[in-house]
C-alpha cells in the first residue's frame, strides 16, 4: 500500500476516493478551487473525488473539471439547504438525471445545525451565509417524515445515489436511514457523525450502522481547528462497528486545514498508527468509498480538443464556451 519508513508503513491515498471535500466557490473561505484540489488529488494517486458545496449543486462543477483534468473521477452532488430550495425534489431530480452521485440533507441550513449554532449559514466562528433562528426540519410537528423528504427518498433510490444524513438532529438521522431502507435506499452515509452537529453517541452510530448506514469519519472532526473528536474515539468507533462498514474522507477545503488530498493521507495515516490495520485503512480509504461511486475502474482520458480548450482557459479566461460535447 505505501512505501516503508524508519517508523514502519508510509500511508500513501494511491487509488483512494475522497467522498467530501469544500473547494471554491463557496460563501465560506476556502483554500483552493475545484481545478486545485482535483489536481492535487490526481497528483497523489487519487481514483476519485466529490465536490461539495452547501450553497449549490456541484454537478455541473464536476462535469467542467473532469473534461479539463485527466486522471481521476470527478462526481458532484446536492445539498439541500435553502440555496436550492431546501427540501426540493425538482432539484433533486436535476442533479441526479445529470450526473450527481449523492444527495445530502440539509447542513448549515438544519433546523438541529440552527438550534446548536444559534442560528442557520455558519460555525462557531465562520459565517458563510443566510443567518435565521429557524432551519429545516425533516420531521412534522408530529415528528414524522414531511412527504417531500420521502419523495427525496424514492428519487435517491431510483438513481442508486448515495444519500448523505449532514446536520441532522440525532432522531432525525435514525428516521431517515429506516425510511430509506424501506424505500430501496442502498448507499447512506453517515456524514461526520462526532463533528459538532450531528455528534451521534456510538451506541446510535452502531444502530443506524446495523441498518445499512456507514459512517464517514472526517480528517476536519479531529483537526487542530475545531477537535470535536480524539483519534481514539474514531478507532474505538470503527473497531466496533467494522472496517468494511466505515469510510474515512478529509471534509477539508477550509483555510486552516490541508488540501482535501493530503488531509486524507494524513488521517489514514494517523488512524494506522492508532493501532487500524494498514488493510483496513486502504479498504475504508479505496474500496469502500469506490464501491459507493460504482466506479469501474476507467478514468476519462481527455481528448486533443479538450485540452486546446483546456490550455485556452488559462490563456484566455474570457473564452466564451468549451468545445461541442460529444
Amino acid at each position: 500500500m505505501g512505501k516503508r519508513t524508519y517508523g514502519g508503513p508510509l500511508i500513501d491515498v494511491v487509488g483512494a476516493a475522497d467522498l467530501h471535500c469544500h473547494p471554491y466557490p463557496d460563501l465560506f473561505p476556502r483554500l483552493a478551487d475545484d481545478f486545485d484540489i482535483v489536481r492535487a488529488a490526481r497528483d497523489a494517486g487519487m481514483k476519485a473525488i466529490m465536490l461539495k458545496c452547501h450553497h449549490e449543486s456541484t454537478v455541473s462543477r464536476a462535469y467542467l473539471v473532469q473534461r479539463v483534468i485527466p486522471g481521476i473521477r470527478v462526481y458532484g452532488g446536492i445539498v439541500l439547504n435553502y440555496y436550492v430550495g431546501g427540501l426540493n425534489a425538482a432539484a433533486v431530480e436535476a442533479a441526479l438525471r445529470l450526473g450527481g452521485k449523492e444527495v445530502w440533507m440539509p447542513t448549515v441550513d438544519a433546523g438541529y445545525h440552527a438550534a446548536v449554532h444559534g442560528g442557520t449559514g455558519g460555525y462557531d466562528a465562520q459565517q458563510g451565509g443566510r443567518s435565521q433562528a429557524e432551519g429545516i426540519w425533516i420531521e412534522d410537528k408530529e415528528g414524522k417524515l414531511r412527504p417531500e423528504v420521502k419523495e427525496i427518498l424514492e428519487l435517491v433510490a431510483q438513481y442508486g445515489a448515495i444519500l448523505g444524513t449532514a446536520h441532522l438532529a440525532p432522531r432525525e438521522i435514525v428516521a431517515l436511514v429506516k425510511e430509506a431502507r424501506s424505500v430501496g435506499v442502498e448507499k447512506i452515509v453517515i456524514t461526520h457523525p462526532y463533528f459538532r452537529v450531528p455528534n451521534l453517541d456510538l451506541d446510535t452510530l452502531e444502530e443506524v450502522a446495523r441498518l445499512g448506514a456507514m459512517p464517514e469519519f472526517g480528517y476536519c472532526t479531529v483537526s487542530p481547528a475545531w477537535q470535536y473528536a480524539a483519534v481514539p474515539k474514531i478507532v474505538q468507533s470503527i473497531e466496533r462497528i467494522g472496517a468494511s462498514r466505515c469510510l474515512l474522507v478529509s471534509d477539508t477545503g477550509q483555510r486552516h486545514n490541508p488540501l482535501p488530498s493530503e488531509a486524507l493521507r494524513i488521517f489514514a495515516q494517523t488512524i494506522f498508527e492508532k493501532g487500524v490495520s494498514e488493510e483496513d485503512v486502504r479498504r475504508m480509504i479505496s474500496a469502500n468509498p469506490l464501491d459507493l461511486l460504482d466506479f469501474d475502474g476507467s478514468v476519462p482520458e481527455p481528448s486533443e480538443e479538450d485540452l486546446a480548450w483546456a490550455r485556452s482557459l488559462v490563456e484566455d479566461p474570457c473564452m466564451s464556451a468549451p468545445p461541442t460535447v460529444r
